[in-house]
């Protein structure tokens, strides 16, 4: 185990001397699966993140369930019609449609569906509020606009923030706070590289999540959803998450899979969202190149092509 770990600082402080491919992108950071970091850039800088805010919005709700001994596979919510009325990306719910869990997880996302993320919210927050008998008047108080939430719904979306941001603290993500369940833009909703690196470590061990997240596409009660994860159309790539706002710029959070595992990426204000994907790629290749030529054993194989040249991005929408 020592002789490991000392193998690990080793090549963690090589790379660190190397030069890695330049980026548009304020900061990123790559992990194992373990959580070891392999190499980074201003990893603990704390940055508004978009939509990469939904992954813990769907580890919240499956962990409830957990805790709650609750079957996700039976829960079943109506979404109501303030989730059709919230801005941004959208899976186009339905106002009073019945939709399962597992189904708005994939609203949530695949298309990045901000009226997923207000669904799921209010649902779980109205439960732990009726449970554990105990409303939440204020504790991080949830972005939105001035009345867009009658005082019930305001009180059940703290009560799901609350859950999230605790969630945070479990995990050891000590720089980041959630305010929102969708990642709409707000200077209160932040988070870091390296603590969504946690994030996303923690959401791939659960096997509904992971493949939710890397799923091409999923259709459900006359709904259709694409992911919006490209690099899902590249060989050994999974989800995680895209995300874009005006403030946080493009994000991106994806899992790279080897023969002896996964490392993870995650990219926080890139330039665009076609910059997002190649600059994710290169330090993809990049790290597989330098771990391959430094220390004569390729731990993790290179993606199919040397470089991201002949990649081809189409954005069509901002997610």
């Amino acid at each position: 185990m020592n002789e490991n770990k000392s193998l690990h600082t080793k090549r963690q402080s090589a790379l660190s001397l190397l030069n890695p491919p330049q980026t548009t992108a304020l900061s990123w950071c790559i992990v194992t699966q373990i959580g070891d970091e392999l190499v980074s850039k201003s990893p603990s800088l704390k940055l508004e993140v978009a939509s990469l805010t939904k992954i813990m919005t769907a580890y919240t709700a499956i962990q409830l369930c957990e805790d709650l001994n609750l079957d996700y596979n039976e829960i079943n919510i109506r979404i109501p019609r303030i989730a059709t009325q919230i801005g941004g990306t959208s899976a186009f719910l339905r106002r009073d449609d019945i939709l399962s869990l597992v189904e708005l997880l994939y609203a949530l996302m695949l298309p990045s569906g901000n009226d997923a993320a207000i669904s799921i919210a209010l649902h779980f927050g109205s439960i732990l509020n009726t449970q554990r008998k105990q409303k939440i008047a204020s504790y991080i108080t949830c972005d939105t606009i001035q009345g867009f939430y009658d005082d019930t719904q305001m009180s059940n979306m703290n009560r799901f923030v609350r859950q999230m941001n605790e969630n945070a603290m479990k995990l050891g993500m000590r720089d980041s706070q959630f305010s929102n369940p969708h990642g709409l833009s707000s200077k209160a909703n932040k988070s870091t590289a390296s603590d969504m690196c946690r994030m996303s470590s923690a959401y791939l061990k659960i096997p509904v999540l992971k493949q939710i997240c890397n799923s091409k596409s999923f259709s459900c009660r006359n709904y259709e959803w694409f992911n919006t994860n490209q690099l899902l159309h590249f060989e050994n790539y999974n989800g995680i998450k895209t995300g874009i706002t005006p403030n946080a710029g493009a994000c991106l959070a994806v899992s790279y899979e080897s023969v002896l595992g996964s490392i993870i990426v995650v990219l926080i204000g890139a330039k665009d969202q076609k910059r997002r994907f190649e600059e994710t790629d290169k330090l993809i290749n990049w790290v597989s190149r330098e771990y391959s030529l430094y220390f004569n054993k390729t731990m993790y194989p290179p993606p199919r092509t040397a470089s991201s040249k002949g990649r081809s991005f189409i954005i069509k929408k901002q997610v």
